[in-house]
């Protein structure tokens, strides 16, 4: 018993590993083979399923049939069981593989319907109920696939033991009949040879697994001969006991041809079915229905025509065993439709039926027998079943001849009351006539239907439809040949016959003893003779009568009444217009009311026409309904009560509004009070009122002004202003110093401006964008004599302006002098410093003039000083910048810890904006720290007193360049107070000299907080260390301005 649990355990870890890392096929079945023939009872067997339990509780019946019939259904239970942890332990998982589905059928027929089931599931992880099934925990991602695995393994080992179970070829069935008592075959228990404790299989010796032969050797006693593992069809001639398999001569033959099993040595095994009963089971099968011996190959029987595995009818004789199914099912077949589908699948590939269902009762039907006495006044049709309740000898269906009547039945005879003679019944009952005549029946419809179809495929390819073919047969009478030829030659004279027939039918009554009431054809008669028919309402007449004339007639003039009548119903009385119109437009009745409608519409076609304009809307016109459908149709408006509302609102004598206004407003709102307030907004620059639509606002902000007020703004702008100074004449947005917002905003603007200005005004507009996009282009000159600007390609210094012919420096922007030729800018000045008298007595003056302003946007230069205002707006371009480090003053900064509102600019530590509060000895002392050389002596020659250093002053309305004139001071190289400061900062700034070290305690800490410098300070530190750690830390982290300049 221990060596017997010991090869449990080892044959479990090979299976259990086979089907975790998702192996062969054949290597699992392998595992699952070896696992179900060891000689161990089930609850020795199976440690994590309740095996013996669930076949206790899953056995039913009283007999061995009906307790295999429900293993059987266990074993259907097992099955999908399998799939469900098959998918589990698989890499591919299936979409909804963490939910079963309770409504699913095959889960209500199978696995819901044993006791036991849902326990399985629970093992695999399914414990999570929910109201329509089971599901995993939502916090278990992946399941456990090696405990799903062993589940699995025992599920499918479980099920093949049943399978062999119930064909008969389990190795070790007293472990099953000891739990069933049901399974014991009765006739066997005289027979039964009882056997002792010391002969029990699970108690002796077995071989072990290390050689695979003896354990396969043993196995194979213990198993009687069988069908092959592989097909399952033909005898088992020969077993390999490396793979452990059974197989066939033909099987075998392929299996070992692989070179991986080449070597593989096989034990013949000798059959032990008897050769007959073998060559019968291959070569034919036996229905259960009718008891017919069929063809292997067959899968239909040939006499009831049912399926192959389709169950015994309840009235037969005599049951049959189903044929056994193998133990690993690879395929099976469709009860319903017989189409063989794969294993995995659970609904029928092209009945979508599920795999368990049963296949659909058939009822024939069958034509109802003649009743006596009836012979003659109703009979059936052997051709198309049809009951025909006229003495007629033609079908009123198919207008087939009726067969001739048999012979006359025999009169019956009143039984004797003395004595009855009872007649034998023969075993086999004899095939009645009517069996016959219907089997002559369905085979000639069968064969006129086919020679119909070819027909009408026929006539399709040549352009006959299928109603043209039938009628046409059934003209001719010829039901072999396509009538083609006499559709093209015959048939336009016979419909102009029956057009003829119809035009020429007189008398109404006898319409009337032919087919019904007929009152329009006689009264149509008496008044001009007949119906007028179109070939094409012949046609169609001919073909809805199947070919017969005269029926066509009768069903045409049928026809003409309705369509008539039709016509009459939409306004048309007059049916001489409509018969004539109906004529014309081929029996179609929407062509006969396009022609009857054609009359009414021409005064409106000549009013749509016409060159003469559309009269305007009277909105005082008395009639309402008339305006509003004329608003609705012309204006489009959405609905009848916007159109109300638009004539309420023009018939308001206190609002006068134009017609186009209110229509506009009426389309976007419904609401009266917003579209009053849409119709009267007024202009903040003129104060005048205006409707929405004669507004005009721009996409940076939200006013709006009147298109007045807005073309004559722009026309002024670009005339007289600067391309900057286009922007909102009433909150003046955007800010366009930003480049990306001035991209943007023009394009917007251009869209604008295209239709509200005079076209000399917007082609200057796209000029002056034309110059503002050259600004920026790095060859871009201004002309220093006459600020003309252009486009130097050139690599010389000396430029020439096309506007001014003068000529100036390309690098240094002055005007240009001989002896400039040869030298460099900084060498140039240092000449003029050195031999130029006037530049000498200019002194610093001259100096602060060369390094003056310089536009960081557009590179104009400017010989201004930069004292005074430090924000300064470039005449050229309107940029406006700082004068000491060139940084932009923006009223909408995008600094984003920046908590200043309104227009101002972020300027580094050694800006003049900062240096200008010193005083000049503390600014010698930082130049000298340094070793820089600075002038505090005037020039010789110069006069003192007055500062004569050019800067930008206001006058007014406008701005003027002039001297400064204020007073100097000894010690400053003859200049005032504030342009001394300009030039030691100057110095300062063109040797990048940080003034930081010069800081004292408040400077320091209010410069760290404005660059946002934080240092943390320990109680241990003194002023000393701290501002020393601070002041490092600023010099280090903040930099100085990189756009100051630092011309030398």
């Amino acid at each position: 018993m221990a060596t017997l649990m010991a090869q449990l355990e080892e044959v479990r870890s090979r299976a259990e590993m086979s089907l975790s890392s998702s192996s062969s096929a054949q290597e699992v079945r392998t595992g699952v083979t070896a696992m179900a023939n060891l000689a161990l009872p089930l609850s020795s067997k199976y440690c994590h399923i309740a095996a013996e339990n669930m076949v206790k509780e899953n056995s039913t019946g009283n007999n061995r049939k009906e307790t295999i019939g429900s293993m059987q259904r266990l074993s259907t239970a097992l099955n999908i069981l399998e799939k469900y942890g098959s998918n589990l332990t698989n890499s591919n998982r299936p979409k909804y593989w963490r939910t079963v589905k309770h409504n699913n059928p095959v889960f209500r027929a199978t696995v819901d319907s044993i006791q036991g089931g849902r326990a399985v599931l629970c093992l695999y992880g399914y414990t999570n109920q929910q109201a329509d099934g089971l599901s995993f925990p939502e916090e278990v991602q992946e399941p456990d696939v090696e405990k799903v695995a062993s589940i699995t393994l025992e599920v499918m080992s479980l099920r093949m033991e049943l399978d062999m179970l119930i064909q008969g070829s389990h190795p070790h069935p007293e472990f099953f009949e000891r739990l069933i008592s049901s399974l014991s075959p009765q006739e066997e228990e005289s027979n039964a040879v009882p056997f002792t404790t010391s002969e029990r299989a699970w108690e002796k010796e077995p071989q072990s697994l290390s050689n695979p032969k003896s354990l396969s050797t043993t196995l194979a006693s213990n198993k009687p001969a069988d069908n092959c593992t592989i097909c399952g069809i033909f005898p088992v001639s020969a077993q390999c006991p490396v793979c452990v398999q059974r197989l066939c001569s033909e099987c075998d033959r392929l299996y070992h041809s692989h070179p991986a099993r080449a070597n593989h040595s096989r034990i013949s095994v000798a059959s032990t079915i008897p050769a007959k009963s073998i060559s019968a089971s291959l070569s034919s099968w036996q229905c259960v229905h009718c008891t017919t011996v069929n063809r292997m190959q067959d899968v239909l029987c040939g006499t009831c025509e049912r399926p192959r595995l389709a169950s015994a009818a309840p009235s037969s004789a005599t049951p049959h065993e189903e044929p056994p199914q193998s133990s690993i099912i690879s395929e099976w077949q469709c009860k319903s439709c017989t189409v063989v589908n794969s294993a995995s699948s659970v609904l029928c590939e092209v009945c979508e039926r599920p795999r368990l269902a049963t296949r659909p009762p058939v009822t024939p039907s069958r034509p109802a027998a003649p009743v006596l006495g009836q012979r003659d006044s109703q009979w059936v049709c052997q051709f198309c079943t049809y009951v025909n309740h006229t003495p007629s000898s033609v079908c009123e269906i198919c207008d087939l001849t009726r067969a001739e009547p048999g012979p006359p039945p025999t009169s019956l005879k009143t039984p004797s009351p003395i004595k009855e003679v009872s007649t034998p019944l023969s075993d086999k009952p004899k095939a009645t006539h009517t069996d016959d005549l219907d089997l002559k029946r369905q085979k000639l419809m069968k064969e006129e239907g086919l020679k119909l179809i070819q027909l009408i495929r026929e006539g399709e390819k040549n352009g006959v439809s299928p109603e043209e073919v039938y009628a046409g047969i059934h003209v001719t009478g010829n039901r072999n040949a396509l009538p083609c030829d006499w559709l093209k030659t015959e048939l336009p004279a016979l419909l102009d016959e029956i057009c003829l027939r119809a035009a020429s039918s007189p008398h109404g009554p006898k319409v009337h003893c032919l087919e019904g009431s007929l009152e329009y054809g006689g009264q149509e008669a008496q008044k001009s003779g007949g119906v007028h028919l179109s070939r094409a309402e012949a046609k169609q007449a001919w073909l809805t009568a199947g070919g017969n004339s005269e029926k066509a007639v009768i069903q045409a003039l049928r026809d003409r009444q309705a369509k008539v009548k039709e016509l009459s119903v939409l306004g048309f009385t007059d049916s001489a217009r409509c018969g004539e119109a109906l004529r014309q437009g081929g029996g179609e009745v929407r062509g006969a009311l396009a022609l009857l409608q054609r009359p009414l519409l021409e005064p409106f076609h000549q009013r749509m026409w016409s060159d003469q304009p559309e009269p305007p809307i009277d909105i005082h016109h008395p009639d309402k309904q008339r305006l509003c459908r004329r608003l609705l149709a012309v204006y489009d408006l959405p609905s009848w009560g916007r159109s109300e509302l638009a004539l309420s609102l023009l018939q308001d004598p206190t609002a006068p509004y134009t017609l186009e206004d209110v229509v506009q407003a009426v389309r976007e709102s419904h609401d009266r009070d917003f579209i009053r307030r849409v119709l009267a907004k007024e202009c903040p620059i003129c104060l005048s009122v205006f409707p929405h639509s004669k507004m005009q606002s721009l996409t940076s902000c939200q006013c709006s002004v009147c298109c007045d007020c807005f073309q004559q703004h722009f026309t002024i702008a670009i005339r007289d202003k600067h391309i900057r100074d286009m922007v909102c004449p009433v909150c003046w947005e955007p800010d366009i110093n930003d480049p990306e917002h001035l991209n943007s905003y023009f394009s917007t603007l251009d869209i604008q401006l295209r239709d509200c200005l005079e076209p000399e005004v917007y082609e200057l507009f796209h000029k002056k964008l034309t110059e503002q996009a050259l600004i920026k282009d790095p060859k871009f000159l201004w002309c220093s004599h006459c600020s003309y600007g252009f486009i130097y390609d050139g690599d010389q210094l000396k430029v020439t302006c096309f506007q001014c012919r003068n000529s100036f420096c390309a690098l240094c922007k002055k005007p240009w002098e001989s002896q400039h030729a040869g030298l460099s800018c900084e060498q140039f000045q240092l000449w003029k410093r050195e031999n130029d008298p006037e530049y000498q007595k200019q002194g610093l003056a001259g100096y602060l003039r060369d390094n003056g302003i310089t536009c960081p946007n557009c590179r104009f230069q400017y010989a201004l000083a930069r004292g005074g205002c430090m924000h300064f707006c470039c005449s050229q371009c309107r940029y406006q910048f700082c004068s000491g480090c060139n940084n932009p003053f923006h009223t909408t900064c995008s600094v984003i810890q920046c908590s200043v509102t309104g227009l101002h600019a972020h300027h580094p530590r050694d800006c003049l904006f900062y240096l200008r509060d010193w005083e000049p000895a503390r600014l010698q002392a930082l130049l000298q720290k340094e070793g820089v050389p600075f002038n505090t002596e005037p020039p010789h020659g110069t006069q003192a007193g007055l500062c004569g250093v050019i800067e930008q002053k206001d006058e007014g309305t406008h701005q003027t360049d002039s001297a400064c004139g204020a007073q100097t001071r000894p010690g400053q190289a003859g200049l005032c107070e504030k342009h001394y400061i300009e030039y030691l900062v100057s110095l300062i700034n063109g040797h990048s000299i940080d003034p930081s070290p010069l800081f004292n305690a408040n400077e320091l800490v209010l410069a760290c907080r404005r660059y946002q410098v934080e240092e943390p300070r320990s109680e241990a530190d003194d002023d000393r260390t701290y501002y020393s750690r601070l002041l490092k830390k600023l010099m280090e982290h903040v930099p100085l301005g990189d756009k100051v300049p630092r011309k030398k």
